[in-house]
């Protein structure tokens, strides 16, 4: 069950809490519709260090599958992202820490992300890689008591990524340039 966060925390001083997330979302992409803009299934995790920080450091993965699932004339991609980002807690600055309101609790674990991301894009025969800049700002809802040394939250999340370059691939004798994307994603978060 959950401990009290006081003399659990006191006792466990030394290890800052983890933090893991895993969620399902949708890409607003462009890249390979013509003209249009289409919504894609997409897988999204994270994993870091320093929930309770007002910068905490993390590891960021993004999957979406667009191959098979439109029609022609549209050639879409599927991406595969890895980013390593800074999330930072602008609350976190000005609201204690042990303050236990649910509005302070919910201020608190709100963050922006940013970072660097490299991504393949690309259908199973034909691929490119870019990097990017790895742009993000999330809400975690907690659904736990207040004071636990284990939490567990919803997030809702945006992400985007702005490639530092275009790279271009050759689809059904078509010139593709990959364009950026953004997600939009709920994900389950435990706190640990």
């Amino acid at each position: 069950m959950f401990a009290t966060s006081a003399s659990a925390r006191a006792q466990d001083a030394t290890r800052p809490r983890l933090i893991a997330a895993i969620g399902m979302g949708t890409s607003i992409d462009r890249t390979g519709f013509v003209g249009n803009t289409e919504t894609v299934p997409a897988f999204f995790a994270t994993g870091g260090v320093g929930a309770d920080w007002r910068v905490g450091a993390e590891l960021a993965a993004f999957a979406s599958e667009a191959s098979g699932r439109f029609a022609g004339p549209a050639t879409p991609i599927d991406r595969l992202a890895l980013a390593a980002i800074g999330v930072v807690r602008p609350a976190a600055w000005t609201l204690a820490a042990d303050d236990r309101a649910y509005a302070s609790r919910l201020l608190r674990a709100a963050a922006v992300e940013v970072g660097l991301a490299l991504e393949r894009d690309g259908t199973t025969v034909r691929a490119g890689s870019r990097y990017g800049l790895h742009l993000g700002a999330r809400v975690d809802v907690p659904l736990g008591p207040a004071g636990a040394t284990s939490e567990l939250r919803l997030r809702l999340a945006v992400r985007h990524m702005e490639g530092f370059y275009t790279p271009r691939i050759t689809i059904n004798d078509a010139d593709v340039p990959i364009g950026n994307s953004t997600e939009l994603y709920a994900a389950i978060v435990t706190v640990f």
